[in-house]
């Protein structure tokens, strides 16, 4: 059986010896780092300071900074100066999500603004301006559109610890519109809802084979006097081959199914399916345009886009005729919305019908001061920096500098105690 003194013995070797492989272990980790170049790292909130840095008493050839949101427009660029004079820049953020905002002003005349978010699917995108929180809502799969009626100077989207910023870069130069239709409930409100948006309205009421009325000097229908036409029955088709070489230029065309025939070559849809038409009652509050007659939109053009369906059948649609726009409505008879719903019916039925038209109508646009902004952070750093790098193989690599106290404890640690236990056993 071993004596106590030589087990004692044999820790005090182990110490000695592990003093010295430690020794010997930093002393190559040194020599590597000084052959391979300094390697630091640094996190979301050591940035700042890691920086200066490693532009003034540092010269790392190799750094890794792990980011918990992406960094500021002026680290970012600093990072890729770093970069471009040979430092090596790597970087990881595994909780850092993909996301672009953009803003652009509304074809209205009450303004606002439409707010397009990409995300990923089912994140929580929050929207924000100089003044607060302004709305929030989880991304679909084409990620998150919003009316903003009064935006400020930026808006914000934020995902997760990503923070995009943009702004409007432009003003919008509003022309007429030309509203063309028989003289029906459809037409008259149409007219009125759109006056009372601010449009100024020329308008072709067909009264009768031989009766026709005019609201407004009707001039040549082009870019330069109408952002957007209005096609409400069969009474515009008259006016479709104008109207077809407008939009080619274009313009933007609003259009209802019943007169879609007339303008077959630039429709979303080319013909119109059984009429369901509705039961009298009153639109609610909450789905309206449930209860309005509708003139379902078939047989599709391969290039148009579904915007709205009730049901199976499909109640909106659009499509792009070269620089023009084309939105086809099946709902016959709106004016029902403004007039049978709640107190609230005049203005949501205003603020739809302004929509379809913001989204066709030809405007002048000029270029307007904005701030800086940060539309896509993620993007932008991956194409200033590179993409992301494994966080977890970095782990292995430190700089020696950060770790010499570490040894140099350790070390005098083992050789304090070994030096102890021999003093305790009586042995120099």
């Amino acid at each position: 059986m071993r004596s106590p003194g030589s087990v004692r013995a044999g820790l005090e070797w182990l110490l000695r010896a592990g003093a010295i492989a430690l020794l010997a272990w930093y002393l190559v980790f040194v020599l590597r780092a000084r052959t391979q170049g300094a390697a630091e790292g640094s996190t979301s909130a050591e940035l700042r300071t890691a920086l200066a840095r490693w532009s003034t008493i540092a010269r790392p050839s190799r750094v890794h900074t792990t980011l918990d949101h992406p960094p500021a427009g002026a680290d970012r660029d600093w990072l890729a100066a770093l970069s471009a004079t040979g430092t090596r820049v790597e970087w990881s953020g595994p909780s850092l999500l993909p996301t672009a905002v953009a803003v652009a002003p509304r074809a209205d005349p009450a303004g606002g603004a439409d707010v397009s978010v990409a995300a990923p699917a089912r994140s929580n995108v929050m929207l924000r301006d100089t003044l607060g929180v302004l709305d929030s809502a989880r991304a679909g799969g084409s990620g998150v559109r919003a009316y903003i009626p009064k935006p400020r100077t930026t808006i914000d989207a934020v995902v997760g610890p990503v923070s995009a910023r943009a702004a409007r870069q432009d003003s919008l130069d509003l022309k007429r519109l030309l509203v063309i239709g028989q003289a029906g409930w459809e037409t008259k409100f149409v007219v009125a809802a759109l006056e009372e948006r601010g449009w100024d309205v020329d308008a072709h009421f067909v009264v009768s084979p031989k009766s026709d009325v005019r609201q407004g000097e009707i001039a040549a229908i082009d870019t330069a006097r109408y952002s957007a036409v209005l096609a409400i029955d069969s009474a515009a088709g008259r006016y479709s081959d104008r109207i077809a070489r407008y939009v080619r230029s274009g313009g933007g065309l609003v259009l209802w199914t019943p007169t879609a025939s007339a303008f077959a070559s630039i429709a979303p849809g080319g013909g119109a399916g059984t009429v369901l038409e509705d039961e009298g009652r009153a639109p609610s509050d909450s789905a309206p345009r449930s209860e309005l007659e509708l003139v379902p939109i078939t047989r599709l053009a391969d290039d148009a886009i579904v915007l709205e369906r009730r049901g199976g059948d499909v109640s909106l649609a659009a499509r792009r005729v070269g620089p023009g726009r084309v939105i086809q409505t099946g709902y016959t008879n709106a004016w029902r919305w403004r007039m049978a719903g709640g107190d609230e019916a005049p203005e949501a039925h205003r603020t739809w019908l302004a929509g379809l038209v913001a989204r066709v109508a030809y405007t002048g646009r000029a270029t307007v001061a904005s701030p800086p902004t940060d539309v896509a952070p993620l993007a932008t750093l991956i194409d200033r920096l590179g993409p992301a790098t494994n966080s977890a193989a970095w782990s292995a690599t430190r700089d020696p500098h950060k770790i010499v106290a570490w040894v140099f404890g350790l070390v005098c640690a083992a050789m304090l105690v070994e030096w102890a236990s021999r003093r305790v056993r009586g042995v120099k």
